[in-house]
């Protein structure tokens, strides 16, 4: 049984972008009855009023602002956030200034219904069609070139991967490649709090960016070693992003790429022993 769709806004009614989460969520639901829409409120003081429908749902949450307090509340429940939708960016994407009243102007007008159009066109289209199991990714008898330095340990793969100097990676696997950050990228962008996945479909070329991330240090950018189409990505990210800090090359995937120009691709990459000494470089360099 296909699982049920919902959404869960957040409840900041009295900022300008809680306004409009309030706004996109009704446009959804007016586009689409067949989703679910949940009260952050009732929710979070009732929340047998919605077991039911979150037996077997798939929840798109919206953030109005930097509190993040619709994922949070998912979180705090045990729900599986599916997709994220947060308003800043999505005024940063559409170019489009909201206000800060409570009232909506026609930019606001013209953000709710583009966020709206998004929702239902790509992030409710993907979740429908994706497969309810994924067959587990397996990584079996990867090898590592190791080093130390000072208190902070890193690692490489010997085979298998390529890498850009950009310190992403690209595992290949027959026509297609999973592709993801390095254990030196992770250990120099400290503890990772949230990842913004790509959307399936998207076409990429070599060195533009797959997917952003932000750790407790700054805003960073995946940029991918290969070019083709996204067929994939590793939601496991969405609730669980420290597997880019402890896992890197393993569970820390991101995205899976079918292959466009391997072998033009492989001509700006480096192989895994040549990539271990060039970060061994770079880690003199910064010390």
């Amino acid at each position: 049984m296909a699982k049920k769709i919902c959404l869960l806004p957040c409840n900041g009614l009295d900022k300008a972008l809680g306004v409009i989460t309030r706004e996109v969520s009704i446009k959804v639901i007016e586009m689409d009855s067949s989703i679910d829409l949940i009260c952050p409120v009732l929710y979070n003081t009732n929340e047998k009023k919605y077991d039911e429908i979150l037996k077997n749902a798939k929840i798109i949450v919206i953030d109005g602002c930097s509190t993040r307090c619709a994922a949070k509340l998912a979180e705090t429940k045990g729900q599986k956030i599916s997709k994220r939708v947060f308003i800043p960016d999505m005024t940063k994407k559409f170019q489009l200034r909201p206000g800060k009243n409570l009232v909506l102007n026609t930019d606001g007008e013209k953000l709710v219904e583009k966020i709206a159009a998004e929702i239902i066109t790509k992030f409710i289209t993907e979740l429908s069609t994706i497969t309810e199991k994924k067959e587990e990714r397996k990584f079996v008898g990867v090898e590592y070139l190791e080093t130390t330095v000072d208190k902070y340990h890193f690692r490489v793969p010997k085979e298998g991967y390529y890498f850009n100097e950009n310190d992403c990676w690209a595992k290949i696997e027959g026509k297609t490649a999973l592709v993801g950050i390095t254990d030196y990228f992770q250990n120099k962008a400290g503890d990772v709090i949230f990842v913004d996945l790509p959307t399936i479909e998207t076409k990429i070329e070599q060195f533009d960016e797959v997917a952003d991330f932000e750790s407790v240090k700054a805003l960073l950018q995946l940029i991918s070693p290969v070019s083709g189409n996204i067929i994939d990505v590793n939601n496991e990210l969405e609730n669980s992003p420290e597997f880019l800090n402890g896992d890197a090359y393993e569970q820390g995937w991101v995205a899976e790429i079918e292959l466009a120009a391997l072998e033009e691709d492989k001509e700006l990459l480096m192989d895994g022993p040549t990539y271990f000494e060039y970060m061994k470089r770079k880690i003199v360099e910064e010390n």
